[in-house]
């Protein structure tokens, strides 16, 4: 059964509404046609098999994937995804860091080899101004 024509328009105003609203999913609505259209503009110039072109094959693939993402986002309602990359690699970061001096705060043998014992190198830096003598 076909829906009626008065039908079509109260399901697409949701839809269009959400298009206007969600510019994640429009941007990858907008960037898969891009791709597309430059696909199409590639297989008009070459004379070569669009199943042996690796580049058509790639672009077409992006448009894809972007049409893909585009509908999702726009059926599920999801938005731009926030970078945690960067916050992550400072995370981990900072907690290598704070393990890492635990572990040399706890450890006199591991701190020793490390850094080096403050006796020893205090010695090194005392012997060697006692050991400057006047030779004349």
């Amino acid at each position: 059964m076909s829906p009626s024509s008065t039908d079509i328009p109260s399901k697409l105003k949701p839809l269009a509404e959400e298009l206007l609203e969600n510019s994640y999913a429009r941007d990858n609505l907008q960037e898969g046609a891009e791709k597309l259209r430059d696909a199409y503009e590639r297989s008009r110039k070459r004379r070569v098999k669009p199943s042996k072109d690796r580049k058509l094959r790639k672009q077409l693939e992006a448009a894809v994937a972007a049409f893909d993402e585009g509908t999702a986002a726009l059926a599920g309602g999801r938005k731009k995804p926030k970078r945690t990359g960067r916050k992550l690699t400072l995370v981990l970061i900072g907690v290598a860091a704070g393990g890492a001096a635990a572990v040399l705060a706890t450890n006199e043998d591991l701190r020793n080899q490390v850094l080096g014992s403050a006796k020893a190198l205090g010695e090194e830096i005392s012997g060697a101004d006692g050991n400057v003598e006047d030779v004349s």
